[in-house]
């Protein structure tokens, strides 16, 4: 997916928040953001795909604010709201509902791709995932997926962002526990809210998920640009499940991926064939490389 002129606003606002992150001085976020602007323009092209504008104004950023990870205060608190979260999800009994823990599990992983793991409380939070795992996705491929799984010898968990991961905890197990070699990715270095390795620790995946990265730093997975032991584990690996509507645009061209995601973006809306509208969608979707998704 081409980098659209809307992702520059967008990537600029993300900026912002950033600095805001670190600082309530409104003459740093100033200086920041223009940074961010100058190094931009003296770029004058905007890539290849939208994760470069992201990652290229991130690392600006960073420099300027002179901090590695502006949210990492705010991922810890993420993390920590969604495993009391779970918790809650696990106390109330969840198996009784007539799902078997891998359907469960996607399930629980459709909520968490819902939820704003800054703007609101526990209490809201824990409302809105049970509100969350009684919705129809927009699109449904649950069942093609739980096919795949089954089939698969081993699957690749492509996480999102802190906090989410926690609520991908129990796909991963219920993966696990039908005899599954699960990966787990996340982000070799902190890139916005993207989950990293400390995430994963944070969420207590058992030891049976490998927790990988791609190699080098990058928003949104971008497979031409990971290391070569990746590219060749992500074309031998039985399922690929993606979370989060960064990864969509950079998915890869030599196999189909599962997407579970959060797609409010026209732009990701039209590629999955879904009417744009003001509210989050949901879609659950199987996509095949070079082409448009199915009809489903």
């Amino acid at each position: 997916m081409k980098p659209v002129p809307g992702c520059v606003p967008d990537a600029l606002d993300k900026i912002i928040a950033t600095a805001k992150a670190v600082t309530h001085d409104d003459f740093s976020h100033s200086k920041c953001l223009l940074k961010v602007m100058g190094k931009q323009a003296e770029v004058g092209d905007l890539g290849s795909c939208p994760a470069d504008i992201y990652l290229q104004c991130w690392e600006i950023a960073c420099r300027a604010l002179g901090v590695k990870d502006p949210y990492e205060n705010e991922k810890a608190r993420g993390d920590k709201t969604a495993l009391g979260i779970l918790k809650s999800l696990q106390e109330q009994d969840l198996q009784s509902c007539n799902q078997n823990p891998l359907n469960l599990g996607i399930r629980i992983s459709f909520a968490g791709a819902m939820l704003d793991y800054s703007g609101l409380g526990r209490a809201d939070m824990q409302e809105n995932t049970l509100a969350y795992l009684n919705n129809a996705p927009a699109l449904d491929d649950t069942d093609a997926l739980v096919a795949a799984i089954e089939k698969a010898d081993s699957a690749m968990l492509v996480a999102n962002r802190a906090g989410e991961i926690v609520l991908d905890k129990p796909l991963a197990e219920a993966m696990l526990a039908m005899g599954k070699k699960v990966y787990l990715v996340v982000s070799s270095k902190p890139v916005f809210l993207m989950a990293t390795e400390k995430d994963a620790a944070n969420a207590g995946y058992p030891d049976g998920v490998e927790v990988i990265t791609p190699g080098p730093a990058m928003y949104g997975l971008v497979p031409e640009r990971a290391s070569s032991e990746f590219r060749d584990l992500l074309s031998e690996v039985g399922l690929v499940c993606v979370k989060g509507c960064t990864h969509f645009p950079t998915r890869a061209p030599q196999r189909d991926m599962f997407f579970i995601l959060n797609a409010p973006e026209q732009e990701v809306a039209e590629q999955l064939h879904i009417p744009s509208c003001r509210l989050p969608v949901v879609g659950i979707k199987a996509c095949a490389p070079w082409s448009a998704p199915r009809a489903v």
